[in-house]
């Protein structure tokens, strides 16, 4: 039952803002490609979550990133792994109080304006945070069981609408270099299991073979969800509302259109709820999770911060601001949020490793497979990919 616990637990924690981010991210690339880029960065996240637990492991206990850093490496280690933590939370927040507002005003009837809705929103979250961990940690298995369930049922239906002669299998347009650009960092941090290692390597008294059964399947549920959805996403819009795909394929749309153009297709009033509490329930889940590790950092930079409300406050309204003035910002977010991810999951690791290296004599792997340096430079490459192909999407124009 442990093992099936840390499955859902990663599961759970990955399959979030990504269903709704997915599709429009991948409409251009078509769904062959799109497919491909996913089962690769699962490849890269599953090999990067061994890499992470061997840490752990030899460290003896789990720790959180800053605190590995400074373990195996010292001072200067800790900055970059407690500053690249609180960025990675922030952008995420910031995205998925926008795409939860986007959702509240595609909502039929509905009178908020975007602002509206945003502050909200982030309103009735600081609310949730306030509660005691004990309170919304059955709040949230709540909505990720719900999410599940309307997710399958959804599926379900909406195959029978499907045009298998009109599936959009191949790039709707030349792929250019800043397409595969903007895709990669929203692929990668859609994987974004990274924050619980420490958490279930101490869960499982340091269980190796638990540890990477749990995260092999774990992390296999997201990418079976992910590619299911956008799947039917992309090909339904793409037969029944061409004019919103060709906007998908230049990211272009907002996330309510989406959910609305879904809505419509189906044409049932039950379909037409249940397409819209997905869309919902998905982004909510992922700013539940993310809102508690971001407050929880945050009390550990100061003795202000350790005052709860302080640290929900200081937590929600800078996301909001940036999610009210940026537009457009679930997307360009959750692309920032790749590059700092891919530098916390994957090469700040690296190096960690290589410094837990010169320290161990004689070396002693608990997974002998990161002995391959061809899995060890397959790490590196990708990580540096996430980081270009976001510094292009920045500067690139």
């Amino acid at each position: 039952m442990k093992l099936l616990g840390c499955i859902c637990l990663i599961a759970g924690t990955a399959i979030g803002a990504g269903m709704i981010a997915l599709p429009i991210t991948l409409a251009k690339s078509g769904l062959f490609l799109g497919s491909l880029l996913m089962i690769g960065t699962w490849v890269i996240c599953y090999f990067s979550a061994l890499l992470n637990l061997e840490l752990n492991l030899r460290a003896g206990k789990g720790l959180p990133l800053g605190a590995l850093s400074l373990h195996y490496s010292g001072k200067k280690a800790y900055v970059a792994g407690s500053t690249s933590l609180l960025l990675l939370c922030y952008s995420l927040l910031c995205a998925y109080i926008y795409g939860g507002a986007s959702t509240l005003i595609s909502f039929d009837g509905s009178p908020l304006s975007f602002n509206q809705a945003a502050c909200i929103y982030a309103g009735c979250l600081g609310l949730v945070m306030l509660c005691s961990i004990q309170k919304v940690d059955l709040l949230n298995r709540f909505f990720f069981l719900g999410k599940i369930s309307v997710t399958g049922i959804i599926l379900l239906v909406v195959f029978w609408y499907l045009d298998f002669a009109n599936l959009p299998t191949m790039p709707q347009a030349n792929l250019v270099l800043k397409d595969m650009s903007l895709a990669i960092p929203v692929v990668f941090t859609s994987f974004g299991f990274q924050v619980i290692f420490h958490t279930l390597t101490n869960y499982t008294n340091n269980d190796p073979i638990m540890l990477k059964r749990a995260f092999f399947w774990g992390s296999l549920v997201p990418l079976l969800a992910y590619i299911a959805w956008t799947t039917v996403v992309c090909s339904l819009i793409h037969s029944h509302n061409p004019v919103l795909f060709e906007k998908m394929a230049f990211s272009s749309v907002e996330v309510g259109e989406i959910l609305q153009a879904l809505c419509h297709i189906s044409g049932s009033p039950i379909m037409h709820h249940l397409t819209w509490a997905i869309g919902f329930f998905a982004v909510l889940t992922s700013t539940i999770g993310v809102s508690l590790g971001l407050i929880d950092a945050l009390k550990t930079k100061h003795p202000i911060l350790n005052n709860h409300w302080v640290a929900v406050v200081g937590a929600l309204v800078p996301a909001l601001g940036i999610a009210i003035l940026v537009p457009n910002a679930f997307i360009k977010a959750l692309s920032f949020a790749g590059m700092i991810l891919s530098f916390m999951a994957l090469l700040l690791p690296m190096y960690l490793l290589r410094c837990a290296n010169r320290a161990d004599a004689p070396l002693k792997y608990w997974y002998p497979i990161l002995k391959n340096p061809i899995i060890l430079t397959a790490i590196v490459v990708y990580g540096l990919w996430v980081i270009a192909s976001e510094l292009q999407n920045l500067f690139g124009g």
